[in-house]
């Protein structure tokens, strides 16, 4: 994965909307948002295959029924079986997903707009699988494709 040492004080607009991939680095799971719902708090590595890299944060409510769309579409984002009687929090740790992020008008933060499903096809136009993966493209990306 590539380093995210990514200087943002140059950044001046934001990240380029796009296809990432991601990687979950924290879960905080119960936690309650302001809404009084109930759901896990995420924090995710996040990358493209042009080495921009950030941190993002994403909140999945778990507690109304009305959004488990949500779930679903991470848990098959990061290969888990949202059917599963005996999924937790703790699964969630270390998986890694492709996730399609956009920006609100006037907005210099992108945030999680779909999650792709593990299996997607010919949506690796813009995100990497990580270095580790034996499938990986993320060896063939030249250093002078770095931006920092």
């Amino acid at each position: 994965m590539p380093a995210l040492n990514h200087k943002p004080e140059e950044m001046t607009e934001g990240y380029p909307e796009g296809t990432y991939s991601f990687k979950i680095t924290s879960i905080d799971f119960p936690w309650e948002f302001n809404s009084g719902n109930i759901g896990m708090r995420l924090v995710f590595d996040v990358w493209n295959k042009k080495g921009v890299g950030f941190t993002a944060y994403e909140n999945i409510v778990t507690s109304l029924a009305s959004v488990n769309w949500k779930l679903k579409q991470f848990c098959d984002s990061v290969g888990l079986d949202f059917d599963d009687p005996n999924l937790a929090s703790e699964h969630f740790q270390s998986k890694e997903g492709r996730a399609k992020f956009e920006r609100k008008p006037d907005s210099k933060w992108l945030k999680v707009d779909s999650y792709l499903p593990i299996d997607a096809p010919g949506e690796l136009d813009e995100a990497v699988v990580p270095v580790n993966d034996p499938g990986s493209v993320a060896g063939a990306i030249d250093a002078e494709d770095v931006p920092f």
